[in-house]
């Protein structure tokens, strides 16, 4: 909580100024590197959330992190087409369009599956329902929470109107609040949903199972320093089971970027 104390602040004046949202973690040896995380909740809840993970993931591999995210998803895909990070925690789709600055090291050990939430108890309770409605996404990009749910609505020839909402927090909030006929979202961060707002929630869709978001370094990252950082990522669960359960983590694993690239590993 101290370290939130001092961290809220900086994240509301950087989001006022559109500018960086960080946080340093872990005062240990150099190199200082800068990892930046998938908005998928607020700022505020992202730091909370992720630095526990980072300062053990630090002082692990001996090396410097400094968390960063941003207001939005969208703001943070831009960051990355633009190199700001030096290692990445991204979804799949963004991975296969900054591949060329970034090389996939890890994931997480489970499996990314896509899904659609309506409000429980409300009329809607079938994708026929949504006809002509407004549905939330996180960002137009988002693979899982996003692209899929799109196209199957398409394949199944039900017209609405996209609304990108900037995270998946954003999403379930406005969907439960009755903004939004419908919300698209991954299991991993509705798992995670505060029970307030989950329990005014009920999946009404749920898509095809696939590789999980990457960590990914950037490419001239030396590879000793990239599997020191991967064999750290590694030992997480044991050293901080509690915080890597919070994020909706099983475990990690490694990955290599053809894992991503193969035929059929994402569908984009």
């Amino acid at each position: 909580m101290a370290i939130l104390k001092r961290v809220i602040p900086v994240i509301g004046a950087a989001i006022a100024l559109g500018t960086w949202v960080g946080v340093a973690c872990a005062r240990v040896a150099s190199p200082v590197l800068t990892i930046g995380v998938v908005p998928q909740a607020s700022p505020w809840v992202t730091v909370e959330r992720w630095t526990p993970i980072v300062q053990a993931w630090s002082r692990a591999a001996g090396v410097r992190l400094t968390l960063r995210t941003a207001p939005t998803i969208s703001r943070f895909e831009r960051r990355i087409a633009r190199g700001a990070y030096d290692l990445v925690y991204l979804n799949p789709a963004d991975y296969l369009r900054y591949r060329g600055r970034y090389r996939a090291f890890a994931r997480g050990a489970g499996r990314l599956q896509g899904i659609l939430v309506v409000r429980r108890g409300g009329p809607l309770r079938r994708l026929a329902d949504l006809a002509h409605s407004v549905i939330a996404f996180p960002a137009r990009h988002a693979l899982a929470a996003s692209i899929e749910p799109r196209r199957a609505l398409h394949a199944l020839g039900i017209p609405f109107r996209a609304h990108y909402a900037g995270s998946h927090n954003a999403v379930y909030r406005g969907v439960a609040a009755g903004l939004f006929a419908a919300g698209g979202g991954v299991r991993q961060s509705y798992d995670v949903l505060a029970a307030p707002v989950r329990k005014r929630l009920t999946i009404v869709w749920a898509g095809p199972k696939s590789l999980p978001h990457p960590f990914a370094a950037r490419r001239t990252l030396p590879a000793a320093l990239v599997r020191r950082l991967a064999a750290a990522l590694l030992r997480l669960p044991a050293l901080v089971p509690g915080a890597v359960k919070r994020l909706g983590f099983t475990g990690f694993r490694m990955t290599r970027d053809r894992d991503y690239t193969r035929p059929g590993a994402v569908v984009r």
